[in-house]
């Protein structure tokens, strides 16, 4: 790898609406920091994480108030209509060959996890790889309300966040996929698209994404564990 870093992109133009708040949900207390100073502070944690590229919307009033708008290695970058918008702007500002893009709404991503994720950098047998946890609830088809099957499971995971591929690559894939006006969920489903094979690294099942009212009632409580 040319550079011994990896720059994190932080989507952060999202809304959150089920959060039940008038401002966007990474700006919600916990404690004394919002959910994005917590996740930024989860992300600096990791020695090879270089610089973190958070894309907020263009009418933010809030980023310019927290203390790590003034960190050095904070650099701005603004969201779009969807995520992968978000994420495609950011893409210009990385510096580093390989990137990970995490949800600014998972502020419990821990080290260990981001140290397990970095191990694919210039993997010869995948094109990138991202965290996730094997779902452990049982799994119903549901149709007008009424359960049509019980789906098997043991190969399905939830997908979470870092996500980690080469810039390039995924710079390329979401673009194409925006110009072909493909539906694209996350940044592995842009690279499955177009036959890039992506490695499941199972983490930690508390890296949830902050949803709810509750769930920041949970983290609370796990933050103070940590």
């Amino acid at each position: 790898m040319l550079n011994p870093f990896i720059d994190v992109v932080v989507p952060a133009a999202g809304v959150g609406k089920r959060m039940q708040l008038n401002y966007p949900k990474q700006y919600a207390l916990i404690g004394s920091k919002t959910v994005l100073e917590h996740t930024v502070d989860s992300l600096l944690k990791a020695p090879f994480v270089g610089n973190i590229i958070i894309g907020i919307s263009k009418g933010d009033e809030y980023f310019k108030d927290l203390p790590l708008s003034q960190n050095k290695r904070i650099i701005l970058g603004f969201g779009g209509k969807e995520r992968s918008d978000t994420v495609l702007n950011c893409l210009d500002k990385v510096q580093s060959e390989y990137v990970m893009v995490h949800d600014a709404a998972r502020p419990l991503i821990s080290v260990e996890d981001l140290k397990a994720l970095s191990e694919y950098v210039d993997h010869k047998e995948v094109d990138g790889a991202i965290l996730a946890c094997k779902v452990a609830d049982t799994i119903k088809k549901v149709e007008n309300g009424v359960i049509v099957k019980t789906v098997p499971r043991d190969d399905l995971y939830r997908a979470y966040t870092p996500q980690l591929f080469n810039t390039a690559l995924l710079k390329q894939s979401l673009t194409k996929a925006y110009q072909e006006g493909k539906c694209v969920t996350d940044e592995a489903s842009a690279m499955e698209l177009y036959g890039y094979k992506v490695a499941i690294v199972e983490g930690r099942s508390d890296n949830f994404k902050l949803t709810t009212p509750d769930d920041l009632k949970l983290a609370l409580i796990l933050l103070k564990e940590i």
